[in-house]
């Protein structure tokens, strides 16, 4: 089975022990992350597993317990979080921090935002919500 190329699957929707996550490095994305970034969406050409998901959208609950399930499951040593800058997708970067630390392995993390205007991808800062990315979420939700 040729697992070089893979769509990216909906964190809902994949199998812990999907044979695409047999790989040194797995990609969890937001959506939009995915969407509006080349850098990102590059990602799926580039062959690494990706696997994406919205906690404003779906069961953050859900969310959280497949994480971990896949964290747990997975052989990678590399996770990359990519998301967008809006506050609401900073529970993705907390998931997979608090997955890693529940599974006790030994897993490299880097955490991503994709800026919403310019596109840019910068480091997550835990905790660091400024006032662009405030603008951002109250515009993306139609609260001008």
């Amino acid at each position: 089975m040729d697992i070089s190329f893979q769509w990216p699957v909906k964190i809902l929707l994949v199998h812990p022990q999907a044979p695409f996550l047999i790989r040194n490095k797995i990609i969890i994305a937001a959506d939009c992350a995915a969407l509006v970034s080349e850098e990102v969406s590059g990602q799926f050409r580039g062959g690494g597993p990706v696997i994406i998901g919205c906690p404003l959208l779906e069961d953050p609950h859900r969310m959280m317990s497949k994480i971990a399930l896949i964290v747990k499951e997975t052989a990678a040593k590399d996770i990359e979080v990519y998301t967008m800058e809006v506050p609401c997708c900073h529970a993705i970067h907390m998931m997979v921090a608090r997955a890693i630390k529940e599974a006790g392995k030994e897993m490299n993390s880097k955490h991503y935002i994709v800026r919403v205007y310019s596109r840019k991808i910068e480091p997550y800062r835990p905790g660091a919500i400024d006032e662009s990315m405030i603008r951002a979420e109250r515009e993306a939700h139609g609260h001008h």
